[in-house]
């Protein structure tokens, strides 16, 4: 459900503003009602966001230089420990990156100068690998013709003759060039040949080749500047994965403050001046389930204040609160948006379905029996921050053992094939494909027509119910008709309800769909309406197929593994297991990972678009933010 929110409107004398301000920070309870833009126009506050974003990424890339196992820096770590101010920090980090014959010891040094530092690592590592690129390009120029012996070059030079190099594809190459030209062949490779020519000075006459120019530096000195720059390389990288660990915890710790400052500023750029700036008026939300002990803490206040309920044009912030079910599902449905302040909370309607779908998608007990194995073991250990996700994932896994037992798949392996006397007990529960296919679409049908009953109950919790009666109406329709249809075939006689059925069904579609406009308008309404139904419905309804496709997918490729293990095994004992326990591992893991990936994204597909649909979904709502200290 949503917490509903009551108004807070505040009036601050300018010289109490600052210190309200951090008073109000320390309570953490109010959303203030952002000025977005002026916050677009906050030059400060865009610094604040791109140095934000320059954290980001730094932590991004010393995440990858975490060491695997415990690095032995026991002074250096009791040197971080130890350092308290910036200056400290960064003279710590110029030792490990600088030589102190190197470095120019800064007088004034501010936070921002450790990232500025890591930064130059980085860009430093670029830059080498840049020039290293260039250097061995130029490097496999010499690769045809080796270490060329420049004295003896130099020799024939003095004696009063050019070496040229040259290269030609083979087939051009003409052999009477060695008399004429003096020219010998060096290397053939790749259809070229490589060959040089020894002419008199100032020639200007020259086989009719592509003449080499060579780098300026030497093969040799290539090599040794290559080797300069990897060992350049190593000792930052060194460095670099020295520090990244108590690197990241700082930066960490130094975006939580810039983002403190953000929210600063964005509270400021929410702010109006009133009366010559004498007075700042302020407005925020706050939940109603504590909007009494807020008015509490602000009658102890030198302020003007007043707590209202939100008007129709108000927009106010969402905070959602659930059971402990559904609220595993929250982050999901904010994966697409929030619901807008006056709509139902559709998370606790979705998330029975969604694991439903999941299980129904993944559709192997055998995998979700590992699902589910696997999470709980893991969570006895995982951090408190992660348990959410982990329970969402043992329920997923809980449904897949359940529909893979309905559908009859273990590992890959066909129960419903398999003679065993213990599995004999739930083949009454198992369907077979074609039972499978039209139980997605029952399933669908129950889920469409669920999400019309709260369509239901939205347009008349947000506009009354006249708005509600055409969406009846077809409830009436469909589940009316539904009804007489059984009861037909049962051999009762249904004409009159039928006729019952139509009537109130026509009345509340086309005509009473909207009791303030004109009759006939709402019979051409009607009739759009009813095409964009019927198409939509029939559309909506086959997309739950896609339960079964993937359920069955997931099965046959079980079943292709297991069958590759069984038939390229071989015949030699031992080995013939091993290689069978290889296939079977490695194929039912991609199996899973590909199958598990479909199973996610699938439901969220049908969740947001088929179910949000038809249950009138119209979102926008802007998650509840209270100004607050971020860190503790």
């Amino acid at each position: 459900m949503i917490v509903p929110m009551r108004k807070l409107s505040l009036l601050i004398f300018y010289k109490d503003y600052q210190k309200f301000l951090e008073e109000l920070r320390e309570q953490g309870v109010v959303h203030v009602h952002e000025n977005k833009k002026r916050s677009a126009e906050d030059e400060e506050l865009k610094q604040k966001f791109l140095i934000i974003k320059r954290i980001g990424e730094m932590i991004k890339l010393l995440s990858k230089r975490l060491p695997e196992k415990e690095v032995a820096l026991t002074d250096l770590l009791q040197r971080w420990a130890r350092a308290v101010t910036p200056e400290e920090k960064l003279l710590m980090y110029q030792d490990i990156f600088y030589p102190a014959e190197k470095r120019e010891n800064a007088s004034v040094v501010s936070e921002l100068d450790l990232l500025a530092l890591l930064e130059t690592q980085y860009k430093r590592i670029e830059q080498i690998d840049q020039q290293t690129a260039s250097l061995e390009k130029d490097g496999m120029i010499y690769a045809p013709w080796g270490d060329l012996p420049q004295d003896r070059i130099a020799g024939l030079r003095n004696a009063g003759w050019d070496l040229r190099f040259f290269t030609i594809p083979d087939r051009k190459y003409l052999p009477e060039w060695e008399d004429k030209y003096n020219t010998f062949v060096i290397k053939e490779e790749k259809g070229q040949k490589y060959f040089v020519a020894v002419l008199p000075q100032g020639t200007e006459e020259r086989p009719e080749a592509d003449i080499i120019q060579f780098p300026p530096l030497s093969a040799g000195e290539i090599r040794q500047k290559v080797e300069l720059l990897k060992q350049e390389k190593a000792d930052v990288s060194e460095n670099l994965t020295k520090v990244a660990a108590f690197s990241m915890e700082y930066l960490k710790d130094l975006r939580e403050r810039i983002c403190e400052d953000t929210d600063v500023l964005k509270v400021k750029d929410a702010s109006q001046t009133l009366l010559e700036d004498k007075v700042i008026a302020l407005e925020g939300w706050v939940p109603e389930s504590i909007a009494d002990d807020t008015e509490k803490w602000l009658a102890g206040k030198e302020v003007a204040y007043e707590l209202s309920k939100p008007d129709n044009e108000d927009n106010p912030p969402i905070l959602l609160k659930n059971n402990k079910f559904a609220r595993l599902f929250e982050f999901i449905g904010e994966l697409y948006s929030l619901p807008n302040y006056r709509e139902i909370d559709l998370t606790p309607f979705f998330a029975p379905f969604f694991v439903l779908f999941f299980g129904f998608c993944l559709g192997d007990a055998g995998y979700g029996l590992l699902i589910l194995i696997g999470i709980t073991l893991y969570k006895l250990k995982a951090k408190p921050s992660v348990k959410p996700i982990l329970s969402l994932a043992q329920w997923l896994g809980l449904s897949t053992v359940i529909m893979g037992i309905v559908g009859g798949t273990f590992f890959g392996i066909q129960l419903l094939d398999v003679q065993v006397p213990w599995v004999e007990k739930f083949k009454a529960y198992m369907l077979n494909s074609q039972q499978l296919f039209n139980l997605a679409l029952i399933i669908g049908v129950v889920q469409i027509i669920f999400g019309m009953f709260l369509k239901v109950a939205n347009l008349w919790k947000q506009y009354g119910l006249s708005a509600a009666l055409s969406t009846i109406g077809w409830l009436v329709a469909i589940l009316g008709g539904g009804a007489c249809y059984w009861l037909s075939t049962q051999g009762y006689d249904t004409k009159i309800p039928m006729y019952v059925v139509g009537a109130v069904a026509v009345l509340l579609i086309f005509v009473l769909n909207n009791v303030r406009r004109n009759v006939f308008i709402n019979i051409g309404a009607g009739l759009w309406d009813s095409y964009n139904m019927v198409t939509g419905l029939l559309g909506d309804t086959l997309s739950y197929i896609r339960l079964f496709a993937l359920g069955i997918s997931s099965a046959v490729l079980g079943l292709v593994f297991n069958d590759l293990a069984i038939n390229m095994s071989g015949d030699i004992p031992v080995l013939k297991q091993l290689l069978m326990l290889i296939i079977l591992v490695f194929g039912h893991s991609v199996n899973l990972f590909m199958a598990g990936l479909g199973s996610f994204v699938h439901p969220m597909r049908l969740t947001f678009v088929e179910f949000y649909k038809n249950a009138g979904f119209e979102g926008g709502g802007k998650k509840y933010q209270p100004f607050r200290k971020r860190q503790a």
